[in-house]
């Protein structure tokens, strides 16, 4: 049996270029000493991945991260035991890139997780906020994800906006458009995507811009939450 593990984790402050070669080749060394595979994105801001092994070597991978750098205790590991054997990556491919997520935010734009970061929400919190007026749900995804399926809030709940994103890149400019910002003016803005990676940025960026516009007559939202680990 196979058991897939997705995990991501932002690093902040971000690793410095020789810390971030180290993080690549002390990542990919793991892999292949507990047999694990499947791929990844290695930024300086961070790791995200989808990984396979057997259950015992997962687990072994999982702890090594960790004993590698106690960052990784903040880590999220969604594991799902007992898949087929097919589902297993042959290969293990870890991508040095420059964003985790491509909103083009990158580096010093990023937006500080640890000041402007969202507020978590249990699944089962984040489906009772669904209910309340005066909010806003965000789907995070590109526009065929959604169109696979998205939240469908209860009547009298919340509305939900779909930034019809082709691209990530597209998010910022979306969220930054005066008619985005008059939908949202006021309200609890409820975001979600897959993994809760997208929303980390994503909520951060929000907070960020509140943060720089609010005053007497500027804008600003009343809470700005997600849903853990995404959907």
């Amino acid at each position: 049996a196979t058991t897939i593990c997705l995990c991501y984790q932002y690093k902040e402050p971000a690793w410095t270029k020789k810390q971030h070669k180290h993080a690549l080749n002390t990542i990919t060394h793991l892999a292949r000493e507990h047999q694990v595979t499947g791929r990844g994105r290695c930024a300086p801001e961070g790791l995200n991945a989808t990984l396979t092994a057997n259950a015992q070597n997962m687990r072994n991978f999982c702890y090594a991260l960790r004993a590698w750098d106690p960052l990784f205790e903040e880590t999220d590991f969604k594991l799902s035991d007992g898949e087929i054997p097919s589902a297993l990556f042959r290969t293990f491919t870890l991508r040095k890139v420059d964003e985790l997520v491509g909103y083009g935010l990158g580096g010093v734009k990023a937006p500080s997780l640890s000041r402007h970061a969202g507020v978590h929400l249990e699944a089962h919190e984040y489906h009772e906020t669904m209910k309340n007026k005066d909010t806003v749900i965000i789907d995070v995804r590109n526009a065929y994800e959604s169109a696979i399926g998205h939240f469908q809030p209860p009547p009298d709940g919340a509305q939900l906006l779909d930034p019809k994103m082709r691209n990530s890149t597209d998010f910022p400019k979306w969220l930054n458009a005066p008619e985005t910002k008059e939908k949202l003016q006021g309200k609890t803005v409820m975001m979600y995507c897959t993994g809760g990676i997208r929303c980390e940025r994503a909520t951060a960026l929000l907070n960020q811009m509140t943060e720089a516009e609010e005053g007497d007559d500027g804008f600003k939202t009343k809470d700005v939450v997600m849903v853990r680990g995404g959907i």
